[in-house]
């Protein structure tokens, strides 16, 4: 009779798991609707910055003007799917990431300017610590995106 309990607890028990492990597989797991074009815009940015990546390969200095049309098409998408997240807070965020994008991307012809106008062996142009700037507040954001959807 004790041992007809103790199997009675154990499959209850692994009852309830399955359970508990299924309802967090479909339920919880799932990408919500606000969450789908937050995930589109950080898979859109990844993949860009793999494809930029690809072009620019190990080059250093000033990006060329084939460079900078790459990171106008990557900041130009940005835009385009930040309009698309629609949940208040979320859409906050992604309309910063898109106006940094913008920002960073405004910031080429300004370093390519500074930077004729430097000596060899000068340090960067300040535009450089700008777009530095930039960049970090952009991770920042799109931290922000990916930890509110993850």
């Amino acid at each position: 009779m004790f041992r007809s309990r103790r199997l009675w607890v154990y499959i209850g028990v692994v009852v309830v798991v399955a359970v508990a492990l299924g309802l967090r597989s479909t339920v919880f797991d799932r990408t919500s609707e606000e969450c789908q074009p937050v995930k589109e815009l950080l898979d859109y940015n990844r993949a860009q910055g793999e494809h930029i990546a690809s072009k620019t390969g190990d080059s250093e200095g000033i990006p060329t003007a084939a460079e900078e049309t790459a990171y106008q098409a990557w900041a130009d998408g940005m835009a385009e799917r930040a309009q698309k997240v629609t949940s208040p807070d979320l859409a906050r965020t992604a309309t910063t990431v898109a106006t940094l994008a913008n920002d960073f991307v405004g910031q080429f012809a300004k370093l390519r300017a500074e930077a004729e106008t430097r000596a060899p062996g000068a340090p960067a142009p300040p535009a450089a610590f700008e777009m530095a700037a930039l960049n970090a507040r952009l991770s920042d954001n799109l931290a922000q995106l990916s930890k509110a959807c993850s």
